[in-house]
C-alpha cells in the first residue's frame, strides 16, 4: 500500500502538507501554516526512514511519518513502549473513501512490526472532528500537552492505542 519515500519524494511532501495547510486555513483550522516546514526538513526525515508515501494517479495520494520517539510532544518518549505516527496526510481528491484510515492502519503495522506494543498520536486539541476521527479507529485520549505561550505549537491532545508487536519483537521497557 505504502512505500517508504524516496529523496525525489520530498518535494511532494512538502506540495501535500502545504496544500492541506491552505485547506485548513480555508476551514478556520489553525494547526499547519503554508511553508512552516522547508524542504531541507522533508530531506532529512525521509533520509532517516520516516516518512512513506502512497502514490496516486496525480502526484501523492498519501503520507504518513513513523517515529521511534516523540519528545516534542509526549515527555516519556524515550522510556514508552511506543512508536508514534505524524503527519498524516491525504491529498484531498482522494478523502472520503477511507484511505486516511488505512494509512493509519499501515502505521500501527509499522509501529506493531519494530516491536512496540503501542502507537501515539497527537492532534491539535481544539480539533474536536478530528478527536472524534481517532477515537472512532480505537485511540484513547491520553490528555492534553499545553506549551508557552509564543512557542509555535498548539495545544496537543494526545492518543494512544495498544497495537501486537510482532515476529516475537517484543521491546524492553
Amino acid at each position: 500500500m505504502l512505500r517508504p519515500a524516496a529523496p525525489a519524494d520530498a518535494p511532494a511532501i512538502l506540495s501535500l502538507r502545504d496544500s492541506l495547510a491552505l485547506w485548513h486555513a480555508a476551514r478556520g483550522i489553525s494547526q499547519w501554516r503554508e511553508g512552516q516546514i522547508p524542504l531541507a526538513v522533508f530531506e532529512r526525515q525521509i533520509a532517516d526512514g520516516e516518512w512513506h508515501v502512497r502514490d496516486g494517479s496525480d502526484g501523492l495520494a498519501a503520507a504518513v511519518r513513523v517515529l521511534d520517539d516523540d519528545p516534542a510532544f509526549w515527555v516519556d518518549s524515550d522510556t514508552a513502549d511506543a512508536g508514534y505516527v505524524h503527519g498524516l496526510m491525504v491529498a484531498r481528491e482522494e478523502s472520503g473513501a477511507g484511505l486516511g484510515a488505512r494509512v493509519l492502519a499501515f502505521a500501527e503495522d509499522l509501529i506493531a512490526r519494530r516491536g512496540w506494543s503501542t502507537a501515539r498520536l497527537d492532534c491539535m486539541a481544539a480539533n474536536a472532528g478530528l478527536r472524534a476521527y481517532y477515537e472512532a479507529r480505537g485511540y484513547t485520549l491520553q490528555g492534553v500537552r499545553e506549551f508557552p505561550p509564543g512557542d509555535g505549537r498548539y495545544a496537543a491532545a494526545l492518543f494512544a492505542k495498544p497495537v501486537a508487536p510482532q515476529d516475537g519483537m517484543a521491546r524492553a521497557s
